[in-house]
């Protein structure tokens, strides 16, 4: 890469980084996922625009656009414990809750539109409950699977989190968030999140989500 169109990525990525750290409530410096997404893009950019004989500055601007995309949040937390959880599946007609496992019993998912940003972007809000039941002592590894496809069913992002915070049998909350561009308006996404336990899927809820020119937001589940 060209030395001065160097200092142009250095410029950009420099100019990221200074809005893009959160502190952490233990004190630590969280880097926001969506900027490293665009570093990445700047630097991509540049290189393709260098190697076809474009202009690296308009290769940089490109790929930190695309970076920014999709913006990924996700956190896990328990909201109920086993005693609690078991008890209320127990007191359900015909539900055997398990002696010796821990098995997902029910897997629900919220998705919620946020008013749109100055910019156009439309950030959306994943909400999932799971609900673990039984007395076994062995702890599943439990997992969400993200999709977003476009409307030419084409995947745009996928990511898969763990449930940190499981320990056993409760009910547990996941948030994820993304962020959709301006240009989304009119186009139809179909999200999907898909719950794993011990690498094996359990259930998957999908929605179709559209914008309209009015800056409303239409949600259909599948």
């Amino acid at each position: 890469m060209n030395r001065k169109y160097q200092h142009l990525v250095v410029a950009v990525t420099a100019a990221l980084l200074g809005t893009a750290c959160a502190t952490n409530p233990d004190g630590s410096i969280k880097q926001d996922d969506r900027v490293v997404g665009a570093i990445i893009g700047a630097v991509a950019g540049c290189g393709i625009a260098s190697a076809t004989g474009g202009k690296c500055a308009q290769g940089a601007v490109v790929g930190a656009a695309a970076g920014f995309l999709i913006g990924w949040y996700f956190e896990s937390k328990k909201v109920a414990d086993a005693q609690t959880i078991n008890k209320e599946y127990e007191q359900k007609k015909g539900y055997q809750v398990p002696k010796k496992d821990i098995q997902a019993a029910a897997f629900k998912t919220e998705v919620k539109p946020q008013a749109p940003a100055a910019s156009g972007e439309r950030e959306v809000v994943v909400t999932s409950n799971t609900d673990l039941v039984g007395y076994g002592d062995k702890v599943p590894v439990v997992e969400q699977k993200y999709a977003i496809y476009d409307e030419k069913n084409q995947l745009i992002e996928s990511k898969t989190e763990k449930l940190t915070a499981v320990d056993g049998a409760g009910r547990y909350q996941t948030e994820s968030k993304f962020k959709l561009p301006a240009s989304a308006k009119d186009k139809k996404y179909r999200v999907e999140t898909t719950l794993t336990s011990n690498g094996k899927d359990v259930k998957k809820n999908a929605y179709m989500v559209s914008f309209l020119e009015d800056g409303k937001m239409l949600l259909a589940g599948l």
